[in-house]
């Protein structure tokens, strides 16, 4: 065992931690995306439109949380690579669906079976393992991109980076995957397209006038001071001004 000089000294450096948020802020920003409307604004229509008309700069924690997240994403795929499938993640360009009037760009793709499989990749820092009904939100982006392939079956795989070990085989936790089949019946499949028309109508429609009065509030945990950049001049009815989601 080697043995550490005594003169051994560790000062942290956080004018050296600012510059590497600002050097990751910048690397982030440069990424190129396309004007139109994007599958993933339909999740979140107001957002969107305030994103739009709004442009904010990333806050350090988004600037980790959105860098951790896209390394993970560049790993997985690059460990699919070998698969018989098409990755279309941001790098490799968008795809335009002209049914749906929208751009969308799933993380990986399927094509050994017609229709092609799409598949979305998610990370997520929960110390618990997911249950089923906890992974809704996950589907919403993939069901997108099930039905643009018209695809009644789908898969997710979320990289739960915080779970325990299993007993007996160690102490502490680890990074584990999990994968899962999505699936929802030819009837459903259709439904919620149908909702995708109507929500990117919406959003088309506030973008054009300027006013998202119309549009959906977001989920009420995207919707405080803390969370969103937008918060105040989005006001949402009903939350602002409200001690719950003024902070």
């Amino acid at each position: 065992m080697l043995i550490l000089p005594k003169s051994l000294e560790i000062v942290r450096s956080p004018k050296q931690e600012e510059k590497l948020v600002e050097q990751t802020r910048q690397w982030l920003a440069k990424e190129k995306r396309d004007p139109r409307i994007h599958a993933s604004d339909l999740l979140d229509p107001r957002k969107a439109y305030w994103d739009r008309q709004n442009p904010t700069t990333l806050t350090d924690r988004m600037v980790g949380l959105f860098f951790v997240g896209k390394v993970l994403h560049a790993f997985f795929l690059s460990a699919l690579n070998g698969e018989k499938g098409t990755n279309w993640d941001s790098d490799a360009g968008s795809v335009y669906n002209k049914e749906l009037d929208i751009v969308w760009s799933n993380d990986w793709e399927d094509k050994t079976v017609t229709p092609h499989v799409p598949w979305e990749f998610k990370t997520s820092r929960s110390a618990y393992e997911q249950k089923t009904k906890d992974l809704s939100l996950y589907c919403e982006q993939l069901l997108i991109y099930m039905v643009a392939q018209g695809s009644p079956k789908g898969r997710l795989v979320v990289l739960q980076t915080n779970l325990p070990t299993p007993r007996g085989q160690g102490w502490g936790s680890y990074p584990q995957y999990r994968a899962y089949t999505v699936s929802v019946s030819t009837e459903d499949l259709k439904r919620y397209k149908k909702q995708l028309v109507g929500t990117k109508k919406l959003l088309a429609d506030a973008l054009k006038k300027k006013n998202p009065k119309e549009l959906p509030l977001c989920r009420e945990w995207k919707c405080s001071k803390t969370s969103c950049g937008h918060y105040e001049l989005c006001k949402p009815e009903g939350r602002f001004g409200t001690k719950r989601f003024d902070r």
